[in-house]
């Protein structure tokens, strides 16, 4: 495996190897967006094989109509962990469509429609999406900032009549209850306005089974009389709101030939300790009202009225929230004649704080001669809620008295990439670091830097020596003082920090 993974990406090699200490980040923090009847939280697999599955989404323009109609009908393969846990895996799927009734949309012979997700767990445990990627060869599931890969595929071969796609699924990801999950997108030929149902049987091998498995999936269309919507959220930016405040669009949009009539809207929490302080939807483009629901509260319903949607319209709400901190999922909701449609809205907000301690509060320095001192300090980000964040970058600025000459920096407990030549002393003495790395929830990490200075002591005046021992962080010219300037990321502020040490004379 190892010459395997050497020919195909040798410039990364390093890094795999040296990611498989590191747990595995999230892929987003802060804002994510669900679809119409998005699925709830994923959960691992209960059996030890490949599943297929169909869905049919009746919203897309011509969905339910006699014209083609791209991105209505999908088809899914799930591939789990115990397939090989903790191996590379390579799956092999080949899959002829259904001519007069479905064929693969192509965008090239190399790129069919569709995504590729990896799920897996983080490092509370919890299952999430790790990354998520097209269906074009060599679509990448890259999964953190420094390029590295769940899986991609390794050879596309798509035309309208057939399919042949292999996935390639890297070992160090493949631990238990993780799983990836390809959909793959048809384009639906006059799918008409009746209730029907279409199958899919394609041809599947793994590297560790060469016996192909050939499973049978169904989706189903409704009518196009039938009441369906499409349930979409959208993140909203409020200028000037406070820290915990947020906001966000719901839109309903009416996908049946029948209009929408007799509904409720709603917006509940599913998670976090967020809540929801307005509800307000305009539906007097449709003959109703401004309706809207006041808060704060856990869940908030305001009803149609007199309001009827017709086919293709879409109703737009406004959603706001407060006690915004930590992970939030609220679910936005349209229910008519007994059917739920819904979006899931997520907004993740990790809150960390920066904490810079000197490792002591004073040295000793001879009163003559040239040798050389140290000054330990420490750097540690703490993520205070139950989202995963991030550390930020920082800069060192160590000041440099007169008498004495920052020899080098040096530090400890850094991300992994941070090598020697990153503490290269700039010409403004500064020295600026790429700390930033994931900050899971509830955690900390804490940098230790070394100054090293050589002092020329027969340099140092009666009164340098007299401000060398006494200390304030704000005023460089008093002790060995370091600033440090945090550029801020998702959950850190940026500001500055110091530290100082004083320095004492001993005698002759």
């Amino acid at each position: 495996m190892l010459m395997s993974i050497l020919r195909s990406r040798p410039s990364r090699l390093w890094r795999r190897l040296l990611g498989v200490a590191m747990a595995l980040p999230l892929l987003v923090a802060g804002l994510i967006t669900s679809p119409a009847q998005a699925e709830p939280a994923p959960q691992a697999p209960t059996d030890s094989g490949i599943t297929v599955s169909g869905s049919y989404n009746p919203g897309g323009s011509g969905c339910h109509g006699k014209e083609n109609s791209a991105e209505c009908l999908s088809w899914g393969l799930r591939v789990p962990s115990t397939i090989a846990p903790k191996q590379e895996l390579t799956v092999t799927v080949e899959a002829d469509s259904v001519p007069g009734q479905w064929t693969w949309t192509c965008s090239s012979t190399s790129r069919v429609a569709g995504t590729a997700a990896f799920f897996n767990h983080s490092a509370n445990g919890e299952l999430k999406q790790l990354a998520s990627s097209g269906l074009g060869a060599a679509d990448q599931l890259v999964y953190d900032k420094h390029g590295l890969s769940a899986g991609f595929p390794t050879d596309v071969n798509c035309t309208p009549e057939h399919l042949s796609l292999t996935y390639k699924i890297d070992s160090l990801v493949r631990e238990e209850g993780s799983y990836l999950d390809l959909s793959i997108g048809t384009t639906v030929a006059a799918p008409g306005v009746d209730a029907r149902s279409y199958t899919f049987s394609p041809k599947i091998t793994t590297s560790v089974d060469g016996t192909p498995q050939t499973p049978t999936a169904t989706a189903q269309k409704p009518a196009a009389s039938t009441p369906h919507a499409t349930v979409t959220t959208e993140k909203v930016a409020i200028d000037g709101a406070a820290k915990d405040a947020g906001r966000f669009t719901m839109k309903a949009k009416n996908d049946s030939t029948t209009p929408l009539s007799d509904f409720t809207i709603s917006a509940s929490r599913g998670r976090g300790q967020a809540q929801v302080t307005a509800l307000t939807c305009d539906l007097t483009a449709f003959g109703g009202e401004v309706v809207s629901a006041k808060g704060p509260a856990e869940r908030l319903k305001v009803s149609s009225g007199k309001a009827k949607v017709p086919e293709g319209k879409e109703i737009t709400c406004q959603v706001d929230l407060t006690g915004v901190v930590g992970r939030n999922t609220f679910k936005a909701a349209l229910t008519t004649g007994g059917q739920t449609f819904s979006s899931d809205y997520v907004n993740d907000r990790p809150v960390g704080e920066v904490s810079v301690k000197g490792a002591q509060s004073n040295v000793e320095a001879a009163p003559t001669g040239t040798y050389d001192v140290k000054i330990d300090y420490t750097v540690t980000f703490t993520n205070t809620t139950d989202a995963d964040g991030y550390s930020s970058k920082i800069v060192l600025h160590p000041q440099v008295p007169a008498g004495f000459t920052l020899k080098n920096v040096t530090g400890t407990g850094t991300p992994w990439w941070i090598h020697e030549d990153d503490y290269a002393i700039q010409p403004d003495g500064s020295v600026p670091l790429p700390t930033e790395d994931t900050l899971y929830a509830n955690s900390s990490t804490t940098m230790t830097f070394t100054n090293t200075y050589t002092v020329n002591a027969d340099a140092i005046t009666e009164d340098g020596w007299k401000a060398l021992g006494t200390c304030n962080p704000k005023d460089p010219s008093q002790g060995l003082t370091t600033r440090i300037d945090v550029a801020g990321s998702d959950g850190i502020e940026p500001g500055t920090y110091s530290t100082c040490t004083t320095v004492t004379r001993t005698k002759n």
